[in-house]
């Protein structure tokens, strides 16, 4: 019988696993193997979503800051890590997702927050576990919200009809010929011709898409706070009431939306992507059990999504605040050039609770951040004299369920930051996620 062992993310190194977990894991493992779970980034970069390491009758786990869920052992055994740190408190990802979201900067940033592995068979899971759907659920209805204030687009898309006493573009004569004039239908044609209208093959995928997500969100709404979502629902339904239901699977797979149009190329791709999950079978939607290809989310960039959302809100002014802002082949998490503020800053959310206990930082994130504060072209996007102006200022934003789920300050006045020890001109600052209430 298949099992599924359950884990915490961000777990450090060498932490030794449970009896029990160890018990069902070494059956699988040789002594001194290790499984490695991770992502690829780009041709070469592989990140790390978990290490486990067999050590006799121990086995050491190494975490990361990936969620999900993967084969140990295909059909055998399989390891799933939930948004969980270390503290205890288990994130409320949906919530961070949906409020990150409502920054329409944040839909060019989406790419590898989750990678989905179609091509490994699927783990049987309870609703409770499946974290993809729900995640994925959350993106496309967001998008779709996003492409529905603008209006459903309108398009060119062929219709074949058996037209009484009319002729309409083109007659298919072998058609004609078999539903009409062998049954004495003399003045009916069967025409193939063009319309432009919103009944067009790409809303209907994403009229499908939604009514998946609407038949899945009866099942979540038990175990989570899917007001929102469902809200969102209500809100999207009606501007697909003219858009029909009939579309083939082969055309839900292999359908290629205009990447003009990149909002609706987005949320075609995360219907598409969504249908795919569901084997595009919607009696699969809504059961209490499902099966799940193995999937890892990036909590850590997903946590850089809700704190420029949180930024965004503050900082209203054009490019006060940017975004993964490209400078000599790098790519900083956040540049801030404040219209109020005396100085700039460069900016980095960390996703590690171990901030908030102490007054350091980590040398490898002060290599990071204080490189992006030294390049020659972030000077010259400041409008900053390498030569004469100070250092740049460095703030560290990091999780601190102690802090309040907004920032407290102000565009109109820098605040006092809390002193990075050891370091000129850096800074931190927390802020608390949301987090599900048992």
């Amino acid at each position: 019988m298949m099992k599924v062992i359950q884990l915490q993310e961000q777990l450090l190194e060498n932490t030794y696993l449970q009896q029990t977990e160890s018990e069902a894991i070494i059956p699988y493992m040789d002594d001194d193997s290790e499984v490695v779970f991770d992502v690829k980034r780009g041709w070469e970069i592989h990140e790390l979503c978990l290490r486990l390491t067999r050590k006799g009758d121990d086995v050491l786990a190494r975490g990361s800051y990936f969620v999900g869920i993967d084969w140990v052992k295909e059909g055998d055994l399989a390891v799933q890590v939930s948004p969980k740190m270390n503290d205890g408190f288990e994130i409320d990802y949906v919530r961070m997702l949906n409020e990150a979201l409502c920054e329409p900067d944040n839909y060019d940033h989406l790419k590898d927050l989750i990678t989905i592995h179609f091509d490994k068979p699927s783990i049987r899971v309870n609703q409770q576990q499946d974290l993809l759907s729900i995640f994925l659920i959350t993106e496309y209805l967001n998008i779709l919200q996003h492409i529905i204030r603008k209006g459903l687009k309108k398009s060119f898309y062929i219709v074949e009809e058996n037209l009484n006493n009319k002729v309409k573009g083109r007659i298919l004569i072998g058609q004609t010929i078999h539903q009409n004039l062998m049954r004495g239908r003399v003045t009916d044609n069967v025409s193939r011709y063009q319309v432009y209208d919103i009944d067009s093959p790409e809303n209907r995928i994403l009229k499908k898409a939604l009514r998946f997500c609407k038949r899945q969100l009866e099942v979540y709404k038990h175990a989570l706070d899917t007001t929102a979502l469902e809200q969102k629902v209500r809100y999207v339904k009606p501007y697909f009431d003219k858009v029909g239901d009939d579309v083939s699977v082969k055309t839900m797979k292999n359908f290629k939306s205009n990447p003009v149009f990149k909002d609706y190329y987005t949320a075609v791709e995360f219907a598409q992507l969504l249908l795919r999950r569901f084997s595009y079978d919607i009696s699969i939607a809504g059961k209490h059990e499902i099966n799940t290809p193995p999937f890892w989310i990036d909590m850590s960039k997903l946590f850089e999504l809700y704190i420029f959302r949180n930024l965004k809100q503050i900082f209203i002014g054009k490019n006060e605040i940017r975004y993964h802002l490209k400078a000599h082949y790098q790519e900083l998490d956040y540049l801030l050039k404040p219209t109020e503020w005396p100085e700039p800053y460069v900016i980095d959310a960390k996703y590690k609770t171990r901030y908030k206990y102490s007054g350091g930082i980590t040398i490898d994130d002060a290599r990071e951040v204080g490189g992006y504060a030294r390049l020659s072209s972030i000077y010259r996007k400041l409008g900053l004299d390498e030569d004469t102006a100070l250092p740049i200022k460095c703030l560290i934003i990091y999780p601190d369920q102690e802090q309040k789920e907004q920032f407290l300050f102000t565009r109109l006045e820098e605040p006092k930051f809390d002193k990075v020890s050891g370091y000129v001109r850096f800074y931190k600052v927390g802020i608390r996620l949301p987090v599900i209430q048992n």
